[in-house]
């Protein structure tokens, strides 16, 4: 088995790492020849993509670049019988992503999206023995993205949301500036979620309200607090690694019907 990393940047060298530990041979695919400077010499590395799809065995992709470049990175692998897994979110617009899903059923290929944050710890080890009436989200991130603040970082929770409450769909979005305000809503749960950009303090926490108490997640420490004082604390399992794993041993759509849910409900909003 071969995989193929397109755009080893910072996601990029992050699965780069993960596949060296698990002893996985490799492919760098990168526009900018300078990106290679850091790594042996014995491995294979392309500056065009064509090429490296031509010369190499490859058996996966993942694809790390700016999103605009997703689906048609994804598409020519497709059009080679190779799974492919993008980084989030998949394109920008939901025809785009839709077409590259049905050109990959039809070449029986998987097309997925990255979820890591469902290999967590605090969604992997939550136990919910009661109803959820409410969850109140944020993500507040010291740092800049790729598009905006919704793009960037609503969408870890969106797609969180939706694996654990179901489909969705969206009430309200407000944009000021760097900070964006989600309301949406499940069969039987409200979401409220504050995602900014720049922010002088990192908080990503969650509030899992039933009528008498709440749990909450605290995605920095990757920990669960239970309404008894009980903390479940990270069991110590990188979840890039478990993504990885999963996404080669057992590829599955899950994450794209998700992904192209919440493009759909992005379709609605002016965002």
């Amino acid at each position: 088995m071969k995989v193929g990393i397109v755009g080893i940047g910072n996601m990029g060298s992050k699965y780069v790492n993960k596949f060296r530990e698990l002893n996985i041979p490799y492919v760098l695919i990168d526009t900018e020849a300078k990106q290679f400077e850091k790594y042996p010499e014995n491995v294979p590395k392309y500056t065009d993509l064509d090429e490296a799809l031509e010369r190499e065995n490859i058996d996966f992709l993942f694809v790390a670049t700016s999103p605009n470049f997703h689906i048609p990175i994804a598409k020519k692998a497709i059009e080679r019988n190779i799974n492919v897994m993008v980084e989030k979110p998949p394109a920008l617009e939901r025809k785009e992503f839709e077409d590259a899903l049905n050109f990959a059923h039809k070449n029986d290929v998987v097309l997925a999206v990255s979820e890591i944050e469902i290999n967590s710890s605090s969604i992997r080890n939550l136990k919910l023995d009661r109803n959820i009436e409410k969850v109140e989200a944020f993500r507040l991130n010291l740092g800049k993205g790729y598009i905006n603040p919704f793009f960037d970082l609503a969408w870890h929770d969106l797609y969180i949301f939706s694996y654990l409450f179901g489909s969705f769909k969206i009430e309200k979005v407000n944009v000021e500036g760097n900070v964006v305000d989600v309301k949406a809503h499940s069969e039987n749960t409200e979401f409220e979620l504050k995602v900014a950009w720049l922010n002088p303090f990192l908080k990503r926490n969650w509030y899992l309200k039933s009528d008498k108490d709440f749990i909450t997640l605290d995605f920095v420490e990757d920990k669960i607090i239970y309404p008894s004082g009980q903390t479940v604390e990270k069991d110590g399992a990188d979840k890039l690694r478990l993504m990885i794993e999963k996404f080669i041993n057992n590829p599955s759509y899950e994450s794209s019907y998700r992904a192209l849910n919440i493009l759909k409900e992005i379709e609605k909003i002016n965002i």
